[in-house]
């Protein structure tokens, strides 16, 4: 019995002990409600890559023009452009000459010319290339060999040998000898209509006591008329100063080009036309000029060498 007594005093002490184990607290216990579940905080997406975008390439800078009153070659010529046309850089002149697939001017390519709303490095414009050839004087008496039947035909002799393209004259070779003596014509350099595109070249040539400025107009064949009502205007643009013109040549002491006025349309030389009708004829050099000998007033000596390179 006194187990049984001692078991029970156990019992009761154990379950005095546990009894704080099961207590929550103090305070009234809430109602019987379950917990609400625990929920992870959402993860959010990590930002998306951006990509660098291309940087856009800048707009090239329009061709920056000139007008007024400018100097040319040093002192050689003289430009007044008006403010309706703009003149623009000699790298600009052969940046078109380029993109036109056209023949360079001889001489010294000195800028390019066009009117003032025209944007020159498009494709479908007009414009005009400004030159000066250092050739000499060239006599004005010459003009006369342009009235020559076979002067067509001996300029498209002469764009074969200079491999450019010629399909005949536009506009006939003229001489104008008042004022500024010059020479102007046209010629058609593709067929009409062709996929070359700049079919027309208009050419004006000025005369100076020591060379030529030339204006060279290159368009397609629908902007004649308008390459053509430019002209008259550009010949009046350019200019040599005082004690460089025409009429300022010195027989005694200036050199003589040997270039004729039509020699300036066929671009070959009168003493070269000479030398080879010389080898053709076996006679003494002559020309349709009356021999080089002509270009040279007062002077025997050049005859003297001609026959001797003909001989």
């Amino acid at each position: 019995m006194r187990k049984n007594v001692t078991r029970a005093l156990f019992a009761a002490l154990a379950i005095l002990v546990a009894a704080p184990a099961f207590a929550d607290g103090p305070g009234t216990a809430g109602p019987d409600v379950a917990a609400p579940p625990v929920r992870a905080a959402p993860v959010q997406p990590a930002p998306a890559q951006t990509q660098p975008q291309p940087t856009a390439e800048p707009a090239a800078a329009p061709a920056a023009g000139r007008s007024g009153l400018i100097p040319l070659n040093g002192d050689e010529l003289t430009i007044n452009v008006p403010n309706g046309y703009r003149l623009y850089s000699a790298e600009e002149a052969y940046a078109f000459l380029q993109r036109n697939s056209a023949a360079a001017p001889s001489g010294t390519v000195l800028g390019l010319l066009a009117p003032a709303n025209t944007d020159v490095r498009a494709n479908n414009v007009w414009a005009t290339v400004i030159s000066y050839d250092a050739v000499g004087y060239v006599q004005a008496e010459t003009a006369s060999g342009l009235s020559d039947a076979n002067l067509e035909t001996q300029t498209r002799d002469a764009r074969v040998a200079q491999n450019k393209p010629f399909e005949g004259f536009a506009v006939m070779p003229a001489f104008v000898g008042e004022g500024t003596p010059q020479v102007v014509w046209a010629e058609r350099t593709a067929a009409p209509g062709g996929a070359q595109g700049k079919d027309f070249r208009h050419e004006l040539k000025l005369l100076g006591r020591y060379g030529v400025a030339t204006m060279t107009s290159i368009g397609s064949a629908d902007q004649m008329p308008a390459i053509e009502a430019a002209a008259a205007d550009m010949q009046n643009m350019l200019s040599f100063p005082a004690g460089r013109t025409h009429a300022d040549f010195q027989a005694a002491s200036d050199t003589v080009s040997a270039y004729s006025v039509p020699g300036l349309v066929t671009g070959v030389a009168a003493e070269t036309q000479a030398l080879a009708e010389t080898a053709g004829s076996g006679g003494e050099a002559q020309t349709a000029f009356g021999g080089l000998a002509g270009y040279f007033p007062g002077s025997h000596w050049a005859s003297s060498c001609l026959r001797a390179l003909a001989t």
